[in-house]
């Protein structure tokens, strides 16, 4: 991860920007793992991961909703 920010909603929202060289291998990780409910072209994959959504974009940009703890989220989503 190069960074997390977290968004300015109220439903404990992140915004993660993935390195360029670890795009690939995060979109496989979350496929693997997660349900996918929606695809718009080839930018834009939406995902359900239990009660999460996830949103992940080509350009390296993942958007994770109802997210509670995130660096344990993560290690969870991706480990």
């Amino acid at each position: 991860m190069d960074s997390i920010v977290e968004s300015c909603k109220k439903d404990n929202s992140y915004v993660i920007m993935l390195k360029w060289g670890t795009i690939d291998e995060v979109q496989k990780k979350i496929q693997a793992k997660s349900e996918l409910v929606q695809k718009i072209g080839n930018m834009v994959e939406k995902y359900q991961y239990g009660k999460y959504k996830i949103s992940f974009y080509r350009t390296g940009k993942l958007m994770l909703s109802e997210v509670e703890q995130i660096e344990n989220f993560l290690t969870e989503l991706l480990g």
